[in-house]
């Protein structure tokens, strides 16, 4: 009896360290260099991988203003992108200013101006990543992925498992889909994972969106202690 209540015990803490899965398809490939995070050192996925990263410094400020709190983040980084076809230069900004009180924020401009701007750029390619909040638990981050005087994709959220339950407060990853139909989806999570369709025309630019992704992570405005 005493063997059996140890092995259940063991059983159950491996069920409680499992990591979290999102749903994505089977050959999606595992990223290197994601997480843990080095500082300003390579990432890599499947047929793509960084030829250089520079992260800036994420800088980040309350004020109290009486009646209310003002905060403000803004962190900005580039990478270029090698892949099977032309390399990619990425950059993005971040800046988000929040309002609050009692250590409850909300984005000052919810849903109108995006917190995360990304460009990407390769020979006759222009492209800019957008990604706003939206106020919901999910997606609590919506935006697109838009080709200059080309095709325009949605990015959303993912805030669940696999195996379903409760929505997560902050995203397991992000999926990248036109009309409904997934091309990209990215697993920020545990070391991360990427997947790309096949058939999906602008790889180079699903894929740079994917890096840009993974090494972003939404900031918070912390109040005092």
């Amino acid at each position: 009896m005493k063997r059996l209540l140890v092995m259940g015990l063991l059983l159950t803490a491996c069920v409680a360290v499992q990591p979290v899965r999102i749903a994505i398809p089977a050959t999606a490939v595992a990223v290197e260099g994601a997480n843990p995070r080095v500082w300003n050192q390579p990432i890599s996925f499947g047929d793509w991988r960084t030829a250089s990263v520079n992260e800036g410094t994420t800088r980040s400020f309350l004020f109290d203003l009486g009646i209310l709190d003002v905060g403000k983040t803004d962190q900005a980084y580039r990478m270029v992108l090698q892949g099977p076809g032309q390399q990619t230069d990425v950059e993005c900004h971040m800046r988000e200013v929040i309002v609050g009180s009692a250590g409850v924020f909300v984005q000052a401009s919810l849903g109108k101006e995006p917190i995360l701007v990304c460009g990407l750029s390769r020979k006759g390619y222009r492209t800019v990543l957008a990604l706003t909040r939206t106020g919901r638990p999910e997606p609590s981050l919506v935006g697109e992925l838009r080709q200059v005087g080309g095709a325009t994709y949605d990015v959303r959220s993912i805030h669940r498992a696999a195996t379903g339950g409760i929505p997560s407060g902050e995203p397991f990853g992000y999926e990248i889909v036109r009309d409904e139909r997934a091309l990209a989806v990215v697993e920020t999570v545990n070391r991360g994972r990427v997947w790309i369709d096949p058939d999906a025309p602008n790889r180079d630019d699903l894929a740079a969106a994917a890096a840009a992704l993974l090494l972003w992570t939404p900031s918070e405005v912390e109040g005092p202690s």
